[in-house]
């Protein structure tokens, strides 16, 4: 890359090259030329290229939103307009224009700066963001508040601010946002939304409001004749000033002509676009132009997703999220092991043979949660609903009714949607769904918003649910084939980690409420360990996803002479008590480990259950009543407490 650095000093000598790293905050690029602009915009595109090609992330949507970014910081006043970026996975320009381009080599990492908005990160980062959809909502309110402060305060010459909602087509099939809508356009207040049209979420764009997007776009002949009588109204100050009742009933006119089925001017907003979302001047007098109205408003940009980086343009669904890649060509650095999601991925293939009453059911997640090959295999029985979690479950309620057996994948971290749902559309009248959540327990690398610690202890007071936590690849077919015979709901927990290693006992077939035993002397260990009695004083009891941290605190416990078996739960719920204190009754010490929120969670649960069987000594350990923030997973599980290390010294 020698060419490059003569290139971008041959750039310096003449002013143009911008120098990234002395960008402190928005003000510092308003008054950059054009060329500027594009030389800023390339050095922002390399530095997230060459950050998330180190350390992961999402790479095709915040390369789709540079020129957007820079648009946006150089049209508003960041001292009193708010920014806010819906789920916010393509804040990475954002923050690097914001001051934080020295710590942004620590993206994602333990203890760096985080992939989404926080607001302990920055005063522009307005709310801590993570999920989709929430960004009109979360604007309307900050808005309004601004508003009836203002309106509080003596004399009317207080500026609010701006408020500017940016939200994808993706998020925008989400059922809050639409809520949003209809409130904005309710209030009538001048919140400035944003379209980020990309024809993507995660995957692909399905349904009618993709289909509806796309034929808005045919509408750009309706802009060009609009900005030409602005244009030239501007230029001749007396029809501005004598006739503007003419124009705005012409401007209408043209409106209905052109965009007769308008649904966000149907709503009551004013429509500007579609803009090309890569030119900053285009994009810069439309937004200086609409930030004077007084009512909301929906700026329609049109953007490539992955822009500037040919791998990411010519398969954004494998750039949204991803690992440590090679920059050269894109390939993902590292082995190929198999995962958790892979097995689901392979047994519902099989299983969709087998069974032609089975469909599956997702949010905009068909690759994430592995569905996409049985979309492949049977489309006819494949529904992806959009970002749009409470609709999946309730339509697998409408489903199961129907006589077809529904299988819903979504993260656990996204279920929290739907727990409503499930509680009044699937578990009230015993619909028989299985919901499979994936990255269950520790997640690295996504911070607080993306933890699925809080399943457990969401849906164990749920009536008519089972609750299942596989401790391997075999572990999880079994238990998904049990579940398609099973009758009422099923919730399947597993985590986002490569699977643990096979143990016999695994292959021990499933009984209701029962887990499995594993002794000490079944476990592998190095020759150092000290020799143990032949009774363990010692039980740890877990659940499947904390298999592998249990087992190494075990053999770590045999190595000091202390002989410690392993009970593995499989049942979250329901649990046979009566077994689980025949069980426990042989041992000294007991050590519940949950990868959940100890409040309200199993090992609370487990505890009261031998504590009544008059067992003593007895610990928990879960996740605390806090949130964790990013880090490598067994970062993440230190953090907690919650390490082999943590798991050992607990059984000393």
């Amino acid at each position: 890359m020698l060419w490059r650095s003569f290139f971008l000093i041959f750039l310096n000598e003449r002013g143009l090259f911008t120098n990234l790293s002395e960008i402190k905050n928005p003000e510092d690029i308003k008054n950059f030329s054009k060329k500027e602009l594009a030389t800023l915009a390339q050095e922002i595109r390399e530095k997230i290229i060459s950050t998330v090609g180190k350390n992961g992330g999402h790479l095709a949507s915040n390369l789709g939103v540079v020129e957007l970014t820079i648009a946006l910081f150089r049209s508003f006043n960041q001292k009193n307009d708010a920014i806010i970026w819906d789920v916010s996975h393509q804040c990475y320009a954002h923050k690097l224009l914001t001051g934080r381009f020295e710590k942004f080599d620590g993206l994602r990492n333990h203890g760096g700066i985080s992939g989404f908005t926080k607001m302990a990160e920055s005063p522009y980062d307005y709310f801590d963001n993570g999920h989709a959809s929430t960004s009109i909502s979360s604007g309307l309110g900050l808005l309004t508040a601004r508003t009836l402060l203002d309106n509080q305060k003596e004399g009317n010459n207080c500026e609010s601010g701006k408020v500017v909602a940016v939200i994808g087509d993706g998020a925008l099939t989400g059922g809050l946002a639409f809520e949003g809508l209809c409130h904005a356009g309710q209030l009538q207040k001048n919140l400035i939304i944003v379209l980020n049209d990309n024809q993507m979420s995660i995957g692909r764009n399905n349904g009618t409001f993709s289909r509806y997007l796309s034929r808005i776009t045919m509408s750009s002949q309706y802009q060009s004749i609009r900005n030409g009588i602005d244009n030239f109204a501007n230029k001749i100050p007396l029809i501005n000033k004598f006739l503007p009742k003419f124009i705005y009933k012409f401007k209408r006119g043209l409106k209905g002509l052109f965009l007769a089925n308008n649904m966000f001017v149907e709503f009551g907003y004013e429509y500007v676009g579609p803009l090309n979302g890569h030119d900053i001047h285009e994009m810069e007098l439309v937004l200086n132009r609409v930030k004077k109205l007084n009512k909301p408003v929906v700026v329609h940009v049109i953007t490539r997703k992955g822009k500037g980086y040919k791998p990411a343009e010519k398969d954004p669904q494998k750039f949204h999220g991803i690992g440590p890649f090679s920059i050269e060509d894109g390939s993902v650095k590292g082995p190929v092991e198999l995962t958790y999601t892979d097995v689901f991925s392979n047994e519902m293939v099989a299983l969709g043979e087998k069974n032609k009453k089975i469909v599956c059911i997702t949010a905009a997640m068909a690759k994430g949660t592995g569905l996409d090959a049985f979309s492949r295999h049977y489309p006819e029985r494949f529904f992806d609903v959009g970002i749009a979690e409470e609709h999946a479950v309730t339509f697998a309620g409408g489903l199961a009714k129907g006589g077809l057996i529904p299988v819903v994948a979504i993260y656990s971290t996204f279920i929290q949607r739907s727990i409503d749902q499930i509680i009044h559309d699937v578990a009230l009248p015993n619909f028989h769904v299985i919901f499979m959540l994936d990255r269950s327990g520790a997640v690295p690398n996504d911070g607080e918003t993306h933890q699925g610690i809080f399943d457990i202890a969401l849906m164990r007071s749920i009536p008519n649910l089972t609750i299942l936590s596989p401790a391997s690849a075999f572990e999880l077919k079994t238990m998904l084939d049990a579940a398609i015979d099973m009758k009422g709901p099923v919730v399947i927990r597993y985590p986002k980690l490569v699977c643990s290693e096979e143990l016999d006992c695994f292959r021990a077939a499933l009984d209701l409420g029962k887990g499995i035993l594993i002794k000490a002397s079944d476990l592998k260990s190095d020759s150092k360990s000290k020799s143990t009695s032949k009774k363990s004083s010692t039980l740890l009891i877990t659940t499947g996803s904390m298999i592998n941290e249990t087992t190494s605190a075990a053999i770590s416990l045999k190595a000091k002479g202390i002989s410690a078996d392993i009970y593995n739960l499989r049942f979250i719920k329901p649990i046979d008590e009566e077994y689980l204190v025949s069980i426990c009754k042989g041992y000294k010490k007991i050590v519940i480990v949950e990868d959940g929120v100890k409040q309200g969670g199993i090992g609370e649960y487990i505890e009261g259950v031998l504590l009544k069987a008059k067992l003593k000594d007895i610990k928990v350990l879960g996740f605390p009543q806090s949130f964790i923030s990013q880090g490598t997973r067994a970062e993440v599980l230190k953090d907690a407490h919650l390490s082999a290390q943590d798991i050992k010294n607990a059984g000393i």
